[in-house]
């Protein structure tokens, strides 16, 4: 329950941050069809609309598509070129190539088949997920794709990303729907196995093998062919046969049915081969949304064809608005903290302010008889001339009260003979002759009671040699 919740989240999240609107594309030999759809749900879409190639009409049909004129560089565009127009092969590259020598490696190895300059032309590449080292590979002229993408541009329109139409067919194997499946089979396939679709209209033909893996399919073969207008579905039967037989030289295998959209024509060469099937119609916009989401970005750098002198400048334009737009918040912070550090220092100045007239003030009270110009340094040097006038003048214990209370304390009627007296800084020990052991405890509670002499105790006690007189020893704490 909880991956199911954190699931729907993430799908929430993803449609709050997709794209107002994206707009989707495909170029064929008669017309460009475009169409919009809004992947949040949000806006209103438009299903698929045709328009003429010779641009007749293109400015009210994007109008009541619902796309004025300055907001079609912000709309996300999606264009499939057509496979008719491009060269296709597979290629097996060694292990050593990196990814950045991977497109120059691969046109190497195609540059015989071009029939343009190696120079003008333009690549989109697919590396197999099951075979890095293997590379299937888009060509297309350079000159008819900066014709095309200049005529889109003088109506406002400008491609994001111009992919190969073979992933928009060979996407109808991803999420084909059950329909799809010939003589009811299951909705997946066996890993490994290659399959083959067929996608035919009234002017042009595509033929696909590819091969199913868990990761997704790879693509190992693409065959495009011309039909004109009016030919017999026979006839074009008889050319999708040829482009079959033209892939069977260049894949590794064939698959053992390919899947069919169109009905097949009695008496049809196709029959051993191909099996109808009915596909569910689905907006353009949609599929291209749905394939692009689940390209990475490094995917879509390389299957692309806008590259070099076709690069989509509209990703400079982005970072040139972003850095304008980081530019204005670095000043508006730099301002705020700015304008913060100023207010504190303010404060701090008004605290200093305070705090100076309040040492003046002491300074003068202290120092009546001086200049007050530095109060804190002249407070600190008359501490400390008072200290050493302290350290002069006191002598540490009061002895000359401390005699005087040892002499004058004992009561009236004990005589006390002092033998010795020491006087350290904190203690006073003294040591002495009486008359017996009652005015030793008397002699040593008139201390106590002078208030001079804490804690004191009588450390010994005893007769004197001559057995007439008591001698003891005492030891106090003195202030």
């Amino acid at each position: 329950m909880a991956s199911r919740s954190l699931t729907d989240r993430a799908r929430s999240l993803r449609r709050l941050l997709s794209p107002g609107r994206f707009l989707a594309g495909r170029l064929t030999p008669e017309a460009l069809c475009l169409s919009l759809i809004s992947p949040n749900g949000r806006l209103p879409s438009s299903g698929d609309r045709r328009f003429p190639l010779d641009g007749d009409g293109w400015e009210a049909g994007l109008l009541e598509m619902g796309l004025p004129r300055e907001e079609r560089e912000r709309t996300p565009f999606l264009l499939f070129w057509p496979d008719e127009r491009t060269l296709t092969a597979s290629v097996t590259l060694p292990p050593s190539v990196t990814a950045g020598e991977r497109e120059t490696v691969a046109g190497a190895e195609v540059e015989s088949l071009l029939p343009w300059p190696l120079e003008e032309t333009l690549f989109s590449l697919m590396p197999q997920k099951g075979q890095p080292s293997r590379v299937h590979i888009w060509a297309a002229s350079q000159s008819e794709v900066g014709d095309f993408l200049r005529r889109l541009e003088d109506s406002g329109l400008s491609p994001r990303w111009i992919l190969p139409e073979s992933l928009l067919l060979a996407d109808l194997l991803r999420e084909r729907p059950p329909t799809l499946h010939p003589k009811g089979e299951g909705a997946a396939d066996p890993t490994g196995k290659v399959q083959g679709i067929i996608h035919a209209e009234s002017h042009r033909a595509i033929c696909q093998i590819l091969e199913a893996r868990a990761e997704g399919e790879d693509i190992i073969a693409v065959s495009a062919c011309r039909t004109p207008p009016g030919t017999s579905p026979l006839d074009r039967d008889r050319r999708i046969l040829d482009m079959i037989l033209s892939l069977a030289a260049s894949a590794p295998s064939l698959p053992e049915r390919f899947l069919f959209d169109q009905p097949l024509a009695s008496g049809s060469p196709l029959l051993p081969l191909a099996s109808p099937v009915e596909t569910l119609p689905r907006p353009l916009g949609e599929r291209a949304y749905r394939l692009l989401s689940r390209l990475s970005g490094e995917e879509i750098s390389s299957l692309t064809f806008r590259k070099g002198a076709l690069a989509w400048q509209g990703d400079r334009a982005e970072i040139r608005t972003g850095i304008r737009s980081l530019a204005a918040l670095s000043m508006l912070l730099v301002g705020v903290l700015v304008a913060d550090g100023s207010a504190h220092l303010s404060r701090m100045d008004h605290r200093v302010a305070r705090a100076r007239e309040a040492l003046e003030r002491e300074a003068r009270k202290a120092l009546p008889d001086h200049a007050i110009v530095m109060p804190v340094e002249q407070l600190t040097q008359e501490k400390a001339a008072l200290d050493r006038q302290r350290h002069l003048l006191s002598r540490g214990a009061d002895i000359i009260g401390l005699m005087k209370t040892i002499t004058t304390a004992p009561p009236s009627g004990v005589r006390l003979e002092l033998v010795s007296l020491a006087i350290s800084r904190r203690f006073v020990t003294l040591s002495g002759k009486t008359e017996s052991f009652k005015s030793v405890d008397a002699i040593k509670s008139s201390l106590a009671a002078t208030g001079m002499i804490h804690d004191l105790s009588i450390l010994s006690a005893g007769l004197d040699i001559d057995r007439k007189t008591v001698t003891f020893r005492m030891r106090g704490r003195h202030d």
